[in-house]
């Protein structure tokens, strides 16, 4: 039962992160899509970006459990980002995710990726201190009472 819980857990910080990815891919493809005069977003694109979020959000959870503060190994950050960028610019590259936009917008597009990256693990970084905080403020009430 106990691992049960645990996949279910996982299933679900998985889902929320896949969810996040997913709509930022799909609001910097809509927009790429408006400025080039494109209304529309085929079906199979939006199929092939959630499995490439879904993936990414995987192997995110996988190298920063919940259960322990690895936020701050600065090789499961480098790793974290490097398969960031290679799903990401892969996919967008061999997929064809945007197509139509000139080098220079590729590059602005890869910078908005490494911002994304850079807030996210920082997001990431609060909410473990946050949880930090909160644990030791609780470790100290109990020694406190006895």
């Amino acid at each position: 039962m106990n691992g049960c819980k645990r996949f279910y857990l996982w299933g679900v910080n998985t889902k929320y992160r896949m969810g996040l990815y997913f709509a930022a891919v799909v609001f910097f493809k809509g927009l790429v899509n408006a400025l080039l005069g494109v209304w529309t977003i085929d079906i199979l694109t939006l199929l092939e970006m959630m499995v490439a979020c879904f993936v990414f959000a995987a192997l995110e959870v996988a190298l920063f459990p919940a259960e322990e503060g690895r936020l701050t190994d600065g090789r499961r950050i480098a790793v974290w980002a490097a398969i960031a960028n290679l799903i990401a610019v892969g996919c967008a590259w061999g997929l064809d995710w945007f197509p139509g936009v000139p080098m220079w917008g590729n590059a602005l597009l890869i910078l908005t990726l490494e911002a994304a990256l850079s807030m996210m693990w920082y997001a990431l970084r609060l909410r473990e201190k946050r949880d930090t905080a909160a644990l030791n403020r609780g470790l100290q009430r109990f020694q406190a009472e006895r």
